[in-house]
């Protein structure tokens, strides 16, 4: 049997919490001023799929949302960030 472990790799993230007033990366804001990927409906923030059949999916508070160092950004659930990353010093 094969033993596999995750492959070292540093990621900048912010957790969402619905309070627009609050400071956030520069590169979050710049994704949510543009529109492409991402969307403000009044107060909550969706995230576009890209798929006409899904529509835009909404970011509950306590999402993390990462940009990873290709540049991609994506999200994940608070417990499973948690569990796979941890935050450097």
């Amino acid at each position: 049997m094969a033993s596999y472990a995750r492959k070292p790799q540093t990621v900048e993230a912010h957790q969402w919490n619905s309070d627009i007033t609050e400071k956030m990366p520069a590169w979050l804001y710049d994704a949510i001023m543009t529109g492409e990927r991402f969307v403000m409906k009044g107060r909550g923030l969706f995230m576009r799929t890209g798929e006409e059949a899904e529509g835009d999916v909404f970011i509950d508070d306590g999402t993390y949302i990462i940009k990873e160092g290709d540049g991609d950004i994506s999200t994940r659930n608070r417990w499973v960030f948690e569990s796979e990353w941890y935050l450097l010093k």
